[in-house]
């Protein structure tokens, strides 16, 4: 007696927020669609601004009596980053759209990196639909 298995599922190759995608699909909350069917964009909606922290002004008040110099450590700054990188996936007539939620620096350039990652697949799905067909319309040539 033989049992077949049911075929393996792809491996997840990278996921932005609620948006996975595998070597021949994407799949959202909306929907999975083939790879190369899709268009995927993105807009960078993070703001980041300086601060002098409150570490620095507490030792400036009670440093203060005892050196000038203390006032150096207002030139202590912090940097803040905030905001959400809104992730856009469209197929034809649907759109799903994902805000990853950006609190660093290194938040922002590794949602970046995983769109830019994603439209590469994008491509190469593009390239291996445009082989397949290539290939097929050689085997069946037209009659004239």
């Amino acid at each position: 007696m033989t049992s077949q298995l049911p075929p393996m599922p792809q491996p997840l190759l990278v996921q932005i927020g609620n948006i996975r995608v595998t070597e021949d699909v994407i799949m959202t909350p909306a929907g999975t669609w083939p790879l190369a069917d899709v268009n995927v964009t993105s807009s960078d909606q993070t703001s980041t601004t300086t601060h002098t922290p409150a570490w620095a002004i507490v030792l400036v008040i009670v440093l203060i009596w005892f050196f000038f110099l203390s006032l150096l450590f207002l030139f202590a700054k912090e940097r803040r980053v905030s905001g959400f990188v809104s992730v856009n996936v469209q197929a034809g007539p649907y759109t799903y759209t994902e805000q990853v939620p950006i609190s660093t620096d290194f938040a922002r350039h590794d949602t970046m990196n995983r769109v830019g990652y994603t439209q590469s697949l994008i491509g190469q799905a593009r390239h291996r639909a445009i082989a397949n067909r290539a290939a097929e319309s050689s085997r069946h040539p037209e009659v004239r």
